[in-house]
């Protein structure tokens, strides 16, 4: 009998070191970071581009340090329903040590869930409700104190009647136009965008009725195209000065798609924006990697990870100080955050020009 307890054991204990070692996010001495990006559905291109600049990230690192890095990536699509799955998937089946959230859908709606777990999170895109001091740090700047500068800086120009245009189809755009608010103070009107074809010819009708000398736009780019094309029809030939936050960069083709030949109408529009161009070291190693240039993501994959492989600490409590208070070089440059965990914006304004932005002098 005893032989065959034995021989049960000795089994069982080649079965589990089996696993373990076909399994190298369960390898001891390795570290098992969870990834959930959309690479598939509408926005597949910044997902693919995010997942790839992590994955570089993490070659590079485990070539050179002793500490080693797994990884399992979970396909949100960019939905919060396919991104709640991942999550409950990576918690507890595959026991990550951290995570890396691309999708503001995604961490929206497990945010809370994941505040309790208490592990490391590195977030890509913003949250829709104001960041707080907890265990989620977002690696793309900030973009509500942009917002506070844009409404500073129009303030300064000596414009006295904004109107702001704003999506109610998320939360995001209220907070963006709350920063607005704390940058301009008193005076501000506010129009809610829906993502209706109705609504954008409502909309531009009340801001019509406004009278505003510059119209701000917090908007999806295909909503906020329709609506800034019959704003101006309407004031036909004597437009108020128009400004825009960083979205309207990203989404100008939806503009291009909209505006057509006369895209030229919105030259001279005021973008605020966080520059942060990609480092050479960055672009010449991604294009050696994947016969490719670096895509829009790609330096926030790059930088997730590095966000959590600089400040690694076996007490979660401790990494996510770390992760607070570290400044390093990304793929884009100077990466630092503040005191909840945003990263620090650097803060630019230029106009449109042809679909480009120009920066200010």
């Amino acid at each position: 009998m005893k032989s065959f307890w034995f021989v049960i054991i000795i089994v069982a204990a080649v079965g589990i070191g089996y696993f373990v070692l076909k399994n190298p996010a369960h390898n001891a001495g390795t570290v098992t970071l969870g990834v959930i990006a959309g690479t598939t559905g509408d926005y597949a291109a910044a997902g693919e581009g995010y997942v790839n600049g992590f994955e570089l990230a993490r070659g590079e690192w485990n070539k050179s340090h002793q500490l080693q890095f797994a990884d399992i990536t979970e396909d949100d699509g960019f939905n919060a329903q396919k991104g709640v799955a991942a999550y409950a998937k990576l918690k507890s089946v595959d026991k990550v040590d951290a995570y890396a959230v691309l999708s503001s859908f995604t961490i929206d709606a497990i945010a809370n869930d994941l505040r309790k777990e208490g592990k490391p999170v590195a977030l890509g895109f913003e949250q829709s409700i104001p960041a707080e001091d907890d265990n989620i740090v977002q690696v793309l700047p900030a973009a509500r104190p942009i917002q506070k500068a844009l409404g500073q800086y129009l303030k300064e120009l000596g414009y006295k009647r904004p109107v702001v245009v704003v999506s109610n189809n998320t939360s995001v755009y209220q907070n963006f136009y709350a920063g607005f608010v704390d940058g301009f103070g008193i005076g501000v009107l506010k129009e809610d965008l829906a993502s209706d074809p109705v609504a954008f010819r409502s909309v531009a009708l009340k801001v019509k009725a406004d009278n505003p000398d510059v119209i701000v736009f917090y908007a999806d780019p295909p909503s906020g195209a329709l609506t800034t094309r019959e704003i101006i029809k309407d004031f036909s030939g004597h437009l108020p000065q128009l400004a825009f936050d960083q979205s309207i960069e990203s989404g100008i083709a939806d503009y291009q798609q909209v505006f057509g030949n006369s895209l030229q109408q919105l030259n001279g529009t005021i973008i605020a924006l966080s520059k942060n161009d990609f480092t050479d070291a960055f672009r010449q190693a991604y294009q050696a990697k994947y016969k490719n240039a670096a895509p829009f993501g790609s330096d926030m994959g790059y930088n997730s990870f590095m966000l959590l492989a600089l400040t690694y600490d076996r007490s979660q409590t401790k990494w996510v100080q770390n992760m607070k208070t570290v400044h390093f070089t990304g793929a884009d440059g100077d990466v630092s955050f503040d005191g909840v965990g945003l990263r620090v914006p650097n803060i630019y304004f230029g106009k449109l020009k042809n679909g480009q932005v120009v920066l200010a002098n």
